[in-house]
């Protein structure tokens, strides 16, 4: 299993009145990790993908100060479907763990359509595969190759 991990530097304007940043800051975060991701696909394969959130959820585990001068992010595959992915984002700073991110996403065309991946792709995605270890039968859920 792979993970794909990059850092932020945390701007004055993520925080919210008590110092800390905001979790909708942190959610976005999230989101430009998938964005950043989605672009190493594109440099990998050639492929280019368009994706909408169909559903996010967002455990945050401790506050997030703005002084931290930068996090880290690590993204995850728990689930690829035949047009959706589940990811999963956790995000760090020397602190220890501020949040995870559980994000929906299901596959477009460029014109907007609903549309299945391509073989290449959705390989490319299995990569990234975390087993579920929540799910009843985790030890039958899809191990990576």
């Amino acid at each position: 299993m792979l993970t794909f991990t990059t850092r932020r530097l945390i701007r004055l304007s993520d925080a919210d009145i008590r110092g800390n940043v905001h979790n909708l800051s942190i959610i976005r975060y999230a989101e430009d990790t998938a964005v950043e991701w989605v672009c190493v696909l594109r440099d990998e394969l050639g492929l280019q993908t368009y994706w909408c959130a169909v559903g996010v959820q967002a455990e945050f585990t401790r506050p997030l100060p703005w002084t931290i001068p930068e996090i880290q992010l690590a993204l995850r595959a728990e689930k690829v479907g035949r047009a959706s992915l589940h990811l999963v984002t956790s995000i760090s700073s020397p602190l220890g763990d501020h949040a995870q991110v559980r994000t929906r996403v299901m596959r477009l065309d460029a014109s907007g359509t609903r549309t299945t991946m391509t073989p290449d792709e959705r390989a490319w995605y299995q990569r990234y595969l975390a087993q579920d270890t929540s799910h009843p039968d985790a030890a039958r859920v899809l191990q990576p190759s």
